[in-house]
């Protein structure tokens, strides 16, 4: 029988994320809670189109929706998790968020109270340290965060290091993404193909393209990536997506005629986009400020683009360098020129894309990401420490 698994994340909500659940309950009974469908923006665009039930003929397992009590993805709580945590008995109970956010804190005194002999687990993105007083307030939350759980899925390296300066055993302890990429509609274009795309998003059809979607922040290096493209000459830039920086970009449309801002678009038509250009770029920065500290902790659209089929360059930002896993794909962070040298040799040779290509297709598919979980969950269900009497259950 398979281990009954409840995992818990708001990231579900979104319909594309689910085709990573579909991979994972070939392993486990699957029981996920995820938020209700819920009226804000995404990037620009309500988030109700990121999110329908039309896959719900197909799931091979249960999708229950709660509504959220609280606005940021840390601060809320899910209301109703008490009867889900008392409708049967679980295995494992896994929840993906911050060690700080309020949703897990809930679901670790909910599964003290009903789940006593399930493992938990706690999926963390979480790759710095913050400063000042919120590191000193957050400190005893990791150490209480490690103390209390069972095995840590860490979303990258140094997020992993720092749950195990903080108390964790690095046996308990799993490196891996927590979304993979579906190479159904993710897939390289042929010529035509591209061609016919670009003609759809209004892109010149015989232009070597760099893009880059995603949120239109400071911390996404475009700055960086408008000067390496300036000092290029040759070469168009395609951006997709909506931030801060929006009146700013279109000021600089207006003396830039090979600079060209798409509107946003939901998930499912991202690849369309991907699939028209030569090179993606993620030239994200790290922020180090008491109102933002943050550095890039994947950058998922990196394998989006790299199963596209596209040269794809990142900074040297946080988790970008081991998801892209290739040194000639990777410049400096806030280095314009040498983002405009980086490009420069894509375009005279462009061999790291089936590297890439190759990466993704074993590293980063949903089915590839799901297994590694799975390895990692029933090997701590096997340990000789961990015995459940929800194992005994008939």
């Amino acid at each position: 029988m398979r281990p009954r698994l409840l995992l818990i994340g708001h990231t579900y909500a979104a319909l594309e994320n689910r085709k990573k659940l579909q991979a994972l309950a070939a392993h486990f009974e699957l029981v996920c809670v995820t938020s209700t469908t819920e009226q804000h923006l995404v990037l620009g665009r309500p988030s109700s189109e990121f999110d329908n039930d039309s896959d719900a003929p197909t799931r091979s397992y249960q999708l229950i929706r709660l509504p959220r009590s609280g606005q940021t993805s840390t601060t809320f709580h899910y209301i109703g998790l008490t009867a889900v945590m008392r409708s049967c008995s679980f295995d494992v109970v896994l929840v993906e968020n911050e060690p700080w956010a309020r949703v897990c804190w809930q679901a670790r005194v909910l599964k003290a109270l009903f789940q006593a002999h399930a493992l938990f687990g706690e999926f963390t993105w979480e790759n710095i340290e913050r400063p000042g007083w919120k590191g000193a307030l957050l400190a005893p939350i990791y150490r209480a965060m490690t103390a209390t759980t069972d095995f840590i899925i860490a979303g990258n390296q140094a997020a992993a290091q720092l749950v195990q300066r903080c108390g964790a055993h690095a046996g308990n302890v799993l490196v891996a993404p927590q979304l993979g990429v579906d190479l159904d509609n993710h897939l390289p274009a042929s010529s035509a193909e591209r061609t016919m795309l670009r003609q759809a998003c209004g892109l010149p059809a015989d232009a070597f393209i760099v893009g880059y979607c995603g949120r239109l922040t400071e911390e996404k290096g475009l700055h960086e990536l408008l000067q390496a493209c300036e000092a290029l000459q040759n070469v168009h830039l395609a951006i997709l997506g909506s931030g801060r920086l929006d009146s700013w970009l279109k000021e600089q449309q207006d003396t830039r005629p090979w600079l060209h801002l798409l509107p946003t678009r939901p998930h499912f038509e991202i690849p369309s986009f991907l699939r028209c250009l030569n090179v993606f770029v993620l030239a994200s920065k790290p922020v180090r400020t008491m109102q933002l500290c943050w550095e890039e902790q994947f950058g998922h659209v990196l394998i989006e683009a790299m199963a596209c089929g596209v040269a794809t360059l990142g900074s040297s930002s946080g988790a970008i360098p081991e998801v892209i896993g290739h040194e000639k794909a990777v410049f400096p962070h806030g280095d314009a020129t040498a983002l405009a040298s980086c490009i420069r040799d894509v375009m005279n040779n462009s061999t790291i894309v089936q590297s890439q290509l190759d990466r993704t297709r074993r590293l980063y598919t949903h089915d590839a990401v799901a297994k590694q979980w799975a390895a990692f969950i029933h090997h701590h269900l096997a340990a000789p420490a961990h015995v459940s009497e929800a194992h005994q259950r008939p």
